[in-house]
C-alpha cells in the first residue's frame, strides 16, 4: 500500500542530529528521538526551558507526540511554520534580528543551565517578521558554571561575518555567505578586512583565530581537566586563576554583544532601484489597488504571494483589509525587502518576506526550491512583466509559467500597454507588444476569468491554473 500523501516526510535539512531525524507533516514538524538521545532530550524538556522560549516567542511550542516514525524511542512535534524563507532569501534587517534571537535563545537557556550549541542561520525561521529557533538538537547542557559560550565561534561566523561585510556596502557578498553549506573561514574573513594577510600571514591569522576561541573556551575546563592537561607547577595557579575571573577575555558581555549586533548600522548604496523606492512604490491607497484587493477577495483565497512586491504595501492592504490570512511580499531588490520588513516588525505585522527574483531564483544545493516553499493558493505580479518582457527580454512563456510555479488556484497579472513608460516618456514600443498579444499568451498558460484595464498603463488579467492533463 503507498504511503499517504500526507504523512510526514524527512526533512532535506536534517541530515546529521544526534537529537533525531525531523520529519515535515501538512501543518506539524516532527522529530524522531533515538533511544541514543532519549534521556537528554527528556531532561531538556522537564527542565522548563522550551516552554520558556516558546513563551518569549522565541521557538515552537513543543510537545510529545503520539505519531510513529521509524528510528524513534519517542516523537516530538511542533506546530509548523508556513511559507518558510531561507537565509539568502533575508535581508540585512532579517538576519540581524536573526543574530539577536539566536542571542536571546543562548541568553535565556543560560539560566536554565543550558546553551545553544548550534546556532547556524538554517536554524532559524521566520514567523512574520519574528525569527523563531527551530532545532531543539541545539541545546545541551552547560559544563559547569562556564561563563563562555562554546557556540561563540559559529555565531561569529555565521551572524558577524556576513554584517560586518553587508554592513560595509557588500550586500551581494554576505547573502551567498549564508547560502552556503559551510560557514566563512577566519582567513578569508581576515582577507577581505585586511588585505595585507594576503602576503603570507592569512594562515597565520587563522590559526591565531582559532586559538583565540579555544582560550576562550578555557573557562570551561573542570578542576579535573585542568590536573589532566596542566603541568603541576601551574595548576593551582590556573585554577585560581579561572575560578576568580582574572584571565582576560574568559567571561563573554552577551548583552554587549547584542547591542552591537543591534547598533550596527547598514551603508552601502541602494541597489539600481533606490530612487524608484523612494519616489512612490510605497502608495497604496490607491482605486487600482482596491480594486485588485477585491478582486483577490471575492476568489477565497487563504494565501498570496506577490511577485516584484516592492515594500509589501500591497500585502499589508491584503492582510488589514481581511483578503487573505497570509501575504509573502518577494522582491529581487533587498534594499525594498528590508524596509517592508523593518515597517512589519515595528507594526507587528503578520507579513511575510523574501529576497526573490521569481525568474532566475537563488538555490541551494540542499533544502527545498522556493517554489515549494513560498507557494501559495494566489500568486500575484503587479507591475513587473514590463521589465521582464521589454528590458530584459524573457520570453513571455517563462515568465508566466515562473509566476504559475508559485500559485496553486489563481493568478494575476498586469500587461503595461505603454512598455517602459515612467508617467511623461518611454521607450519605443515594439509592434508585437500589445493587449491582444498578451491575452493570448495568458490563455495558452491559465484559464481567463478576469480582463480589466485599471489605469492608462495598468491592464489586469486574472486566471486560474489548470489541472494537469
Amino acid at each position: 500500500m503507498p504511503p499517504d500523501a500526507k504523512d510526514p516526510v524527512p526533512s532535506p535539512l536534517s541530515l546529521m542530529d544526534e537529537a533525531g531525524r525531523v520529519y515535515m507533516g501538512p501543518d506539524k514538524v516532527f522529530r524522531a528521538v533515538p533511544r541514543s538521545a532519549a534521556r537528554q532530550v527528556r531532561a531538556l524538556l522537564a527542565s522548563g526551558l522550551p516552554d520558556a522560549l516558546a513563551a518569549e516567542g522565541l521557538m515552537p511550542e513543543t510537545r510529545i507526540s503520539d505519531q510513529v516514525l521509524p528510528g524513534g524511542d519517542f516523537v516530538l512535534e511542533h506546530p509548523r511554520l508556513p511559507l518558510v524563507s531561507y537565509p539568502y532569501e533575508w535581508s540585512y534587517g532579517m538576519l540581524r534580528a536573526a543574530a539577536v534571537c539566536v542571542l536571546d535563545v543562548n541568553r535565556i537557556a543560560n539560566r536554565f543551565g543550558y546553551e545553544l550549541s548550534d546556532c547556524q542561520c538554517f536554524n532559524i525561521v521566520f514567523d512574520g517578521p519574528r525569527p523563531k529557533y527551530v532545532d531543539l538538537g541545539g541545546l545541551a547542557p552547560l559544563p559547569g558554571q562556564a561563563e563562555n559560550w562554546a557556540g561563540l565561534e559559529t555565531f561569529v561566523r555565521s551572524y558577524e561575518y556576513p554584517l560586518r561585510i553587508w554592513s560595509d556596502g557588500g550586500g551581494f557578498i554576505a547573502r551567498r555567505l549564508v547560502a552556503a553549506s559551510d560557514l566563512m573561514e577566519h582567513a578569508d574573513y581576515g582577507l577581505y578586512r585586511w588585505p595585507w594577510l594576503r602576503y603570507g600571514a592569512a594562515a597565520q591569522y587563522t590559526k591565531w583565530r582559532h586559538g583565540w576561541y579555544r582560550y576562550r573556551e578555557s573557562s570551561r575546563m573542570t578542576r579535573e581537566r585542568i590536573e589532566a592537561r596542566i603541568p603541576f607547577g601551574l595548576r593551582t595557579l590556573a585554577v585560581k586563576a579561572l575560578q576568580s575571573g582574572l584571565l582576560p577575555g574568559q567571561k563573554l558581555d552577551q548583552q554587549r554583544l547584542r547591542a552591537k549586533v543591534l547598533n550596527r548600522p547598514r551603508r552601502g548604496p541602494e541597489g539600481s532601484w533606490g530612487q524608484y523606492q523612494k519616489g512612490g512604490a510605497s502608495f497604496v491607497d490607491t482605486p487600482r489597488f482596491r480594486r485588485v484587493a477585491k478582486i483577490i477577495t471575492g476568489e477565497g483565497l487563504d494565501s498570496v504571494i506577490e511577485l516584484g512586491g516592492n515594500q509589501g504595501h500591497f500585502c499589508d492592504l491584503l492582510l488589514s483589509s481581511g483578503a487573505v490570512h497570509q501575504a509573502v511580499c518577494t522582491d529581487a531588490d533587498e534594499t525594498a525587502v528590508d524596509q517592508a520588513y523593518v515597517r512589519s516588525q515595528a507594526a507587528g505585522s503578520k507579513l511575510r518576506m523574501a529576497v526573490l527574483d521569481f525568474i532566475h531564483p537563488m538555490a541551494s544545493p540542499f533544502g527545498e526550491p522556493p517554489v515549494k516553499r513560498l507557494q501559495c493558493d494566489g500568486a500575484v505580479a503587479l507591475a513587473v512583466t514590463h521589465h521582464l518582457l521589454l528590458t530584459q527580454r524573457v520570453p513571455i512563456e517563462r515568465v508566466l509559467k515562473s509566476i504559475a510555479a508559485y500559485a496553486r488556484r489563481f493568478v494575476g497579472v498586469e500587461f503595461m500597454p505603454l512598455g517602459l513608460w515612467d508617467g511623461t516618456k518611454a521607450p519605443p514600443i515594439p509592434e508585437w507588444y500589445n493587449a491582444e498579444w498578451f491575452r493570448t499568451e495568458f490563455a495558452r498558460e491559465f484559464d481567463l476569468t478576469h480582463d480589466e484595464v485599471l489605469e492608462p498603463n495598468r491592464h489586469l488579467f486574472c486566471g486560474r491554473i489548470r489541472a494537469p492533463r
